[in-house]
């Protein structure tokens, strides 16, 4: 599977989720272009653990970095770092751009 480029925002959806980046043990594709499959099997048994403890996958990446991104309630982070294979859990940062101008004579 291609690539994955996902912009998720940090939001917080109501006081009982918020969105985050569950990083993963495995080396990228960029370190290891031979571990696709490695990745991909990773990410889904750690994604299921995430939905059994109530999260909802916004996107995963696999080039630059082996993260899943997910909606979860915050009360649950301890228990998402516990998982096998999971090397570190991080906010969503929303990252805002102004537009860029518009040629001149517009």
């Amino acid at each position: 599977m291609g690539a994955l480029i996902s912009v998720l925002a940090a939001v917080a959806h109501g006081a009982d989720k918020m969105d985050v980046w569950v990083l993963l043990t495995k080396p990228p594709l960029a370190a290891d272009a031979n571990a696709s499959e490695a990745i991909r099997k990773q990410q889904q048994s750690v994604l299921t653990q995430l939905h059994a403890l109530g999260a909802v996958e916004l996107g995963r990446v696999s080039v630059a970095r082996n993260a899943i991104a997910v909606s979860i309630d915050p009360a649950r982070l301890p228990e998402v770092k516990r998982i096998a294979g999971v090397r570190s859990v991080s906010p969503v940062r929303h990252i805002e751009r102004d537009p860029p101008a518009p040629p001149p004579g517009r």
